[in-house]
């Protein structure tokens, strides 16, 4: 017969499994609490949160009123230099404009002879991280506004509270997606974007975003139909722009084209739609079918610009960046070599261990199915690259045929999209699709700074794009004419912002003083992408 168990005994066993699971609930929490700090510090330390920041305070601009003597000087338009002009800036504003200008004080004079004076340049669509370096890098490209596509309550922060030398900051909200209710906080958490669980909730969502001070609404491509027209709605009543991508849903494109979205943040957007209108998967073509789809893209590219132009819809650009995705993919190691590699925070180049970097091994576009795969499968992945390309080639033709509000715009600092540097990449890009150099500088200076007036908490007296008196002073002096080249964008002598003139020699300093930065918190040699050692 079995031992009967003691009442003493059986209160002794549940005390200690009381006490286990107590330990084991301890130990839980205690690994989960590790756990969601972890990810927290690697998120942070992706975003740049933790490098260090050039120093500035030594580098002493010209500043107060001063006088550019006898510089070419693009006119308003942006389509000729109009030659031998005086520029008189004071306060942060172009005072006064025109031939052999005198003045009742004696004004310090910067020489323009044989230089060409044209806006400060804006890139379109930029994600800026929380490293501030990378707004100097823009500084020192020439880039004096920038339109940050995905903000949180920092990048408002560095907008209201900028430093005198930094470009001048749209913030648009992350990306809004319909997400079911159990994922919400994580998407949110760890995704940066904006859950809609449902469509009554939307009025909210435009409610917080207008309360903290966003420039505009930004839309996803995952947004159910009804999702997008409540939130579209809810922005047309809060004065709050919207802008963003084309939602992958089953709205007919010339249907959303009419819905009130006054800005398409990408040239590819519009063909993604065609290629759902085609109605077969364009990642699985042939030869004869990827002719097929081009041809069916050619005359839809041209009947759906006349629609976005009929709408007053802008398209901002990030064509350099899709023409570089075949080259990240397939041919990397080459590919890294023609970027500025060294300037670019090492946080982002090598990733960490929840996201993928730029290098080889651990790229975010060239994953391992592009280095496994058998050579018929790459020879069809490549084919469909190509014809991805030549389809926003076909369509960025197409707008700028209909006159298409077009803007510069850059995707930085997504994989290999240097800041600062690669919006004269993207301006090659839209003069090789057949535009003139003074259509494509208009993309980054008059066209964005006429969409700048839309947000309508925007002084007056900031208005920028052109040159023109009571204009910002934020210009950008050349040594060569970007009209006859869109290369000699890169020549920059000197760039103002707000008044503020740097020359040549203190870009230099800056950019030197990045790049240092960058070296001592490297942990990967990149010197064979450089051709520098010690990088």
């Amino acid at each position: 017969m079995d031992k009967a168990i003691k009442p003493e005994e059986i209160k002794l066993k549940t005390s200690t499994i009381k006490k286990w699971l107590k330990r084991s609930l301890v130990l839980l929490l205690l690994i989960t609490v590790v756990a969601v700090l972890w990810v927290e510090y690697q998120m942070r330390h992706f975003r740049g949160e933790f490098t260090e920041v050039i120093e500035t305070t030594d580098i002493h601009f010209l500043s107060g009123e001063y006088i550019i003597k006898d510089v070419h000087l693009l006119n308003p338009e942006g389509t000729d230099m109009l030659a031998a002009q005086d520029v008189i800036i004071s306060d942060g504003m172009i005072k006064q404009l025109g031939f052999n200008l005198t003045t009742a004080n004696q004004l310090k004079v910067v020489d323009g002879k044989g230089m060409y004076l044209i806006p400060g340049l804006m890139d379109g669509h930029v994600h800026l991280t929380e490293d501030s370096n990378t707004l100097w890098l823009f500084l020192a490209n020439g880039i004096t506004h920038v339109r940050d596509m995905g903000g949180n309550d920092y990048h408002l922060k560095v907008r209201d509270e900028k430093q005198q030398l930094w470009p001048d900051v749209f913030v648009a909200s992350e990306k809004v997606y319909s997400t079911q209710w159990y994922k919400a906080w994580f998407m949110e958490w760890t995704r940066t974007r904006i859950a809609l669980t449902k469509a009554e909730k939307a009025a909210e969502i435009i409610n917080k975003l207008k309360t903290h001070g966003y420039d505009a609404l930004k839309i996803s491509s995952g947004l159910k139909s009804s999702d997008y027209e409540s939130l579209v709605r809810a922005a047309h009543q809060a004065q709050l722009l919207v802008v963003g991508h084309i939602p992958n849903n089953s709205l007919p494109l010339n249907e959303f084209l009419t819905m009130g979205q006054q800005e398409i943040a990408h040239v590819e957007e519009i063909t993604k739609a065609f290629s759902r209108e085609f109605g077969q998967n364009i990642a699985e073509l042939n030869e004869a079918k990827a002719l097929e789809y081009l041809e069916y893209v050619k005359p839809r590219s041209q009947e759906v610009a006349k629609i976005i132009k009929a709408n007053d819809i802008h398209v901002t650009s990030t064509i350099w960046l899709i023409e570089s995705l075949p080259k990240q993919k397939f041919t990397l190691v080459d590919f890294l070599k023609t970027t500025e590699l060294e300037y670019m925070n090492p946080a982002n180049v090598e990733g960490t261990p929840l996201t993928r970097g730029w290098l080889p091994g651990h790229h975010s576009y060239a994953s391992g199915e592009y280095w496994l795969e058998t050579a018929e499968r790459r020879a069809q992945l490549k084919l469909f690259w190509d014809t991805y390309v030549k389809a926003i080639h076909i369509m960025t033709r197409a707008l700028n045929d209909h006159q298409v509000n077009l803007m510069a715009g850059t995707d930085a600092v997504t994989t290999g999209v240097v800041p600062g540097f690669s919006l004269h990449d993207e301006l090659q890009s839209l003069v090789n699709t057949g535009m003139s150099p003074a259509a494509a500088l208009q993309t980054a200076t008059r066209i964005p700074g006429q969409w700048l007036d839309k947000v309508k908490k925007e002084p007056t007296s900031r208005h920028a794009g052109q040159i023109k008196t009571g204009y910002l002073a934020n210009l950008v002096l050349l040594s060569k004419n970007p009209l006859k080249d869109i290369n000699n964008s890169r020549s920059i002598e000197s760039v103002i912002i707000n008044g503020q003139l740097l020359n040549r020699s203190q870009l230099d300093t800056i950019l030197s003083r990045i790049k240092a930065i960058n070296k001592n918190s490297r942990n990967q040699d990149i010197s064979q992408y450089t051709g520098l050692e010690d990088q």
